[in-house]
């Protein structure tokens, strides 16, 4: 987040503030529940903004009210760019994470689950502008922070890929146009030559791309029974680990064949991506190292990249091997050490969102530097007896906002040789 996007995004919400108390002060009403709602949603996001602003002393405008009313200076805190993936690192609340007042978690989903008022409760409108949310209630940092953190060492995309801090609804991400290296150019236009003693150089003009993150809302459902909610002992510790396994493969999973219409574009469906296809004669359902060698070779940052597979290749998996020499040994192509698998010296991972055996793009080479994740920080929560009343089931819908997509729209053309991608597949075997 640069200081300046922070600067426009508090213009922004600061006139439209101004836009809704300039209505209701025309129409001689006072505010709708929904209008003062949506100002404290949105000045609470203006004073998360003010964060991003430099060390120096910045105005804040008079309708942003942060920490009082009228005119005021304050001295912000920036937070340090590119810092780690984890959720207090991105939005630099190491020594900031709010509880809300609750105890810890558990006191926070009981109290949802009795249905009863606590102010402590964040509740918030269903307004769908600038700042939208979806009802529910806010989920304090400290445990959004738990939850989310806890979920990334299980994650394979959130790990690997670029993630970037959102504070507003959308996010620009700046990139070099380098699909096209035919000439030697790379990075959208640079390329090396030579010149005499005494000859003036030729200027480069590097062609760059926009990629634009755009905040989508997702939502996570989990059903518990009656019997686990009553059961004060057990009810929060089974509810927590359920969300953390859902948001770390909801991520993933979107990440990987998301479509990109109201949804993250994943890595299957990249407009960069490359298929191999199957060899002559293969037979259905089946891999062979003919396959993987040549994925390889289509792999644009080889050394960068990992292999996903769907876990029904194992078996075809296991028994790829390479002849060594006339009456060789067999060398195992998917080798294990301290339970990390490798090909070609490359981690592999096994993910249930990945196609099955023989089906189109059920292998994939991927180099996930070239894919952006942006995550917002807030957090939802809502439960309803309503959806599985029959069952005697309490349903919980988490609501989270993210975006991903890769930062290359076309596979690359390369000085010779056939065309390379970051994101490399293999063709149905039918």
């Amino acid at each position: 987040m640069y200081a300046e996007e922070a600067r426009e995004n508090i213009k922004k919400l600061s006139a439209e503030i101004t836009r809704i108390e300039a209505k209701a002060d025309q129409e001689n009403r006072s505010l709708t529940k929904e209008e003062e709602g949506w100002i404290l949603e949105a000045q609470g996001s203006i004073k998360e903004l003010v964060n991003y602003l430099p060390q120096e002393a910045e105005t804040v405008p008079k309708n942003a009210k942060i920490g009082g009313y009228g005119m005021q200076t304050v001295t912000p805190r920036r937070p340090a760019e590119g810092g780690g993936k984890d959720y207090r690192s991105m939005f630099n609340l190491s020594k900031g994470l709010d509880s809300g007042g609750f105890k810890d978690t558990s006191e926070f989903l009981r109290c949802i689950d009795s249905g009863r008022f606590d102010p402590r409760l964040d509740i918030l409108n269903t307004m769908q502008e600038t700042v939208p949310s979806s009802g529910g209630f806010a989920v304090p940092t400290e445990f959004s922070a738990d939850w989310l953190d806890a979920s990334l060492p299980n994650e394979i995309v959130r790990k690997l890929c670029r993630v970037y801090p959102m504070v507003s609804e959308s996010k620009d991400i700046p990139g070099w146009d380098g699909a096209d290296m035919s000439a030697g150019a790379t990075h959208g236009g640079f390329t090396m030559t030579f010149i005499a003693e005494g000859q003036q150089g030729s200027a480069q003009t590097p062609k760059m791309r926009k990629v634009t993150l755009n905040a989508k809302m997702a939502s996570i459902y989990v059903n518990a029974s009656l019997e686990l909610t009553q059961d004060a002992a057990s009810f929060d510790q089974n509810l927590k680990a359920a969300l953390i396994k859902s948001i770390g493969y909801g991520i993933d999973r979107y990440c990987i064949n998301g479509t990109g219409a109201g949804q993250p574009l994943g890595i299957l469906n990249a407009g960069c991506k490359v298929q191999v296809t199957k060899e002559s004669g293969q037979a259905a359902d089946t891999l062979v190292y003919g396959n993987l060698k040549k994925m390889f070779a289509r792999q644009l940052n080889p050394q960068n990249a990992v292999w996903l597979f769907n876990n029904s290749t194992i078996p075809e998996l296991l028994e790829q091997s390479v002849s060594v020499g006339t009456g060789g040994d067999f060398v195992p192509l998917l080798n294990e050490q301290n339970g990390q698998f490798t090909i070609f010296g490359r981690p592999v991972f096994f993910h249930p969102a990945m196609p099955t055996l023989g089906d189109e793009d059920d292998c994939a080479f991927v180099d996930f530097s070239f894919y952006g994740l942006g995550l917002r920080k807030e957090l939802w929560i809502d439960q309803s007896d309503s959806p599985r009343w029959d069952y005697r089931e309490r349903s919980y819908r988490i609501l989270m906002r993210f975006d991903a997509m890769p930062t290359l729209d076309k596979a690359v053309t390369p000085e010779h040789g056939d065309s390379l991608s970051p994101i490399v597949t293999l063709g149905e075997r039918a």
